[in-house]
């Protein structure tokens, strides 16, 4: 008996447990985190809401709030996965925390070229704010950003990629997952394809604004455009899943028609006019115009990269389309 135990005790591999019981705990505290924002962010909208009536600030963050108690329901669930060691939750956060590593590098690399010219402001208020005031604030930004960004993610994903926290997984949690029935690469774009379909319901709040070819579409026609996409979004999430190879070809079409879309509209259309279309205040609007004009003359670019990142990975990934669906 004691013989078989020790067996048991030596799996051939680094058991990985107690790390994937911590990390799921900093995981639950990250959800913990986005929760508290929720009530602050109501509070200040409705604060902002009493003292200007016709502010249209509410409306336009509704989708802050749904993306903070989605982000806490996500860690939160996910953490308590990773503390079971379940197949499905090292899945789902290895994908999750790929996402999140790459659009926050971008979004660092965005962010660097607008924080040195925050307090660079013309007017009467220009001079009030003091060098070394200034010089915190950035370093404290730019840390805050990083860390969040790039090595929160950075971490999650070296750590759920290792060897040995696969080998503990499997090991702990034997029974065949809904997530090892595809391979990790497709359900990764099956993930985004998800993700973006459930962000494009959001678009009802921003009067259904579209970029549509060259021009920005928005009422009864974006509303229209944009539930076509979310119907081929959903079949794309389910077929690629099941390896279909419609599916794939339904992916191609969608991710390709919608960056060349965006491409050529913001190509010829301000970002500034995108958001008057979507409903944000004249107000709203001044307030951002500085960044807004420093990045839309690039959006067009920033497409262009993405369309190219998305669609190579999609060509990478049809080799696992071969085989017949299952």
């Amino acid at each position: 008996m004691a013989e078989f135990e020790a067996i048991e005790q030596s799996p051939g591999f680094k058991d990985r447990k107690t790390r994937l019981v911590v990390f799921g705990v900093l995981q639950i505290i990250l959800g913990s985190i986005c929760a508290l924002f929720i009530p602050l962010m109501i509070f200040g909208a409705i604060a902002s809401r009493i003292k200007s009536p016709h502010n249209s600030s509410f409306r336009t963050m509704i989708p802050v709030f749904l993306i903070y108690s989605l982000a806490a329901i996500w860690f939160i669930f996910m953490g308590i996965g990773s503390i079971k060691a379940k197949r499905w939750a090292r899945a789902l956060i290895l994908i999750s925390s790929w996402f999140w590593l790459i659009c926050g590098t971008l979004g660092f690399v965005f962010m660097m070229r607008i924080i040195p010219n925050m307090f660079n402001k013309t007017g009467e208020n220009s001079q009030q704010v003091p060098a070394a005031v200034e010089t915190a604030v950035i370093c404290v930004m730019i840390a805050f950003m990083a860390g969040f960004y790039i090595i929160i993610p950075g971490l999650l994903v070296l750590f759920y990629s290792g060897r040995n926290v696969k080998a503990t997984v499997e090991y702990r949690d034997p029974q065949i997952r809904w997530t090892d029935k595809c391979p990790l690469p497709v359900l990764a774009i099956s993930f985004i394809s998800a993700v973006w379909a459930i962000s494009m319901f959001w678009m009802a709040i921003y009067n259904w604004a579209i970029p549509f070819f060259g021009i920005l579409l928005s009422g009864i026609p974006g509303a229209i455009i944009t539930v076509i996409f979310i119907l081929l979004l959903a079949y794309t999430v389910y077929g690629t899943y099941k390896l279909d190879m419609k599916a794939w070809w339904c992916a191609l079409l969608v991710f390709t028609c919608w960056f060349l879309s965006a491409i050529i509209t913001f190509s010829q259309v301000d970002m500034l006019t995108y958001y008057q279309k979507m409903g944000y205040s004249q107000q709203q609007i001044e307030s951002m115009k500085q960044y807004v004009t420093m990045f839309g003359s690039n959006m067009s670019l920033f497409m262009g990269f993405w369309a190219i990142v998305v669609i190579a990975y999609l060509v990478y990934i049809r080799r696992y389309f071969t085989s017949a669906s299952h």
